[in-house]
């Protein structure tokens, strides 16, 4: 019998916030994100957008146009 291995991926505190911005505001950009007070440096917040955006079934997705 074949068992399928679980691998769980955490969240941090601020990618916590982000998603939580976004289930109320659905669409943010990264400065209405640090306007909100998730994180005082874009870098940062972009850093964790990305981990967000890039898992194996991704939490947050991106617009570009």
């Amino acid at each position: 019998m074949k068992t399928k291995r679980l691998f769980f991926q955490t969240i941090t505190p601020s990618q916590e916030k982000v998603l939580i911005a976004l289930a109320k505001f659905k669409f943010l950009t990264t400065p209405q994100l640090l306007n909100l007070g998730i994180m005082a440096n874009s870098d940062n917040l972009n850093k964790q957008i990305s981990e967000l955006r890039f898992w194996r079934n991704p939490l947050v997705a991106s617009v570009k146009f």
